[in-house]
């Protein structure tokens, strides 16, 4: 049932699932069209354990996962560089495992290739014909799209380095620039809630990492598996200058599935966190995703 399935990545109107059996589809939520991915048993070290009863019962990983063990903390996210319809030639890049490794998938792949990096991974976007990703310590690695090479390393040396152990999450802006966002998590009663957002924009010529002030008329949704601007004068529902965010750590979600979820509005100006309107509450699993449908 597609509504048993986890949201691992919401790209160009397409969500990339993954089912009770850890079969991984890409799903079109308006026409209902899928696409099968390569089995997670190509990734390293992924052996199925089977027994006479079921057809899948465990995972191997170096130690046995179960399949509900396996279901909500291998999986991280996914992105795509298009939308499967546009011409048949999409590249999907996932982050995966405890360690937060990199895979990838070309359209008819039969199985996934590992990128191999000493780097865990925060967070992957495709912006400008590349995949970025975010790793522990906020460095930024650009990968062209054939043969996912790195192109280059950006150290994002004007971050405050009390801010360098946050959840990283990277951002394309209205004007197609780089962004990296640092969420700090202040002390909750149950699990860490957001306490505090930092913004930072790419200078391209001295690659240095730019610390924002203000989005100005634009609204942020982040988190959720994709992150992305909206001009607030458009929605007027919505409020400008302000991050949208919902919590996308699958292993807290997975763990605390009846706290209260990581949803919330955060003010760049006042830097106070407000309750999103109408929005009531929200518990952890099934986990939050922002989506947004592409009718062309």
């Amino acid at each position: 049932m597609i509504s048993l399935r986890i949201c691992i990545g919401s790209c160009h109107g397409w969500l990339i699932t993954v089912d009770d059996n850890c079969n991984m589809h890409l799903l079109n939520p308006l026409t209902g069209v899928q696409i099968p991915l390569p089995s997670v048993t190509t990734l390293p070290f992924v052996k199925i354990v089977q027994d006479s009863q079921e057809p899948i019962s465990k995972f191997m990983i170096g130690e046995v996962y179960s399949i509900w063990r396996m279901h909500r903390f291998f999986f991280h996210k996914a992105v795509l560089s298009m939308a499967p319809d546009a011409d048949g030639s999409f590249t999907i890049v996932m982050i995966y495992s405890v360690w937060k490794r990199l895979a990838f998938a070309r359209a008819g792949d039969e199985a996934w290739t590992s990128i191999q990096t000493p780097h865990g991974f925060h967070d992957v976007i495709h912006c400008n014909d590349k995949f970025y990703t975010a790793s522990y310590g906020g460095t930024v690695m650009a990968w062209e799209p054939n043969g996912l090479a790195i192109v280059s390393e950006i150290i994002s040396s004007d971050i405050d380095e009390a801010y360098i152990g946050c959840m990283m999450y990277l951002v394309e802006s209205p004007d197609d620039n780089l962004m990296l966002i640092a969420r700090h998590a202040g002390e909750g009663p149950i699990i860490s809630h957001t306490s505090l957002f930092l913004v930072f924009s790419l200078d391209e010529q001295d690659l240095q990492w730019k610390k924002v002030k203000s989005l100005h008329q634009q609204t942020l949704f982040l988190g959720g598996n994709q992150s992305m601007f909206l001009p607030a004068a458009d929605f007027p529902e919505l409020k400008q200058n302000c991050i949208y965010f919902t919590n996308n750590i699958l292993e807290f979600c997975g763990y605390f599935h009846y706290a209260d979820s990581d949803i919330g509005v955060f003010n760049m100006e006042s830097k106070k966190i407000e309750p999103i309107d109408h929005l009531g509450r929200h518990l952890n699993w099934p986990p939050s995703v922002w989506f947004f449908p592409s009718l062309s």
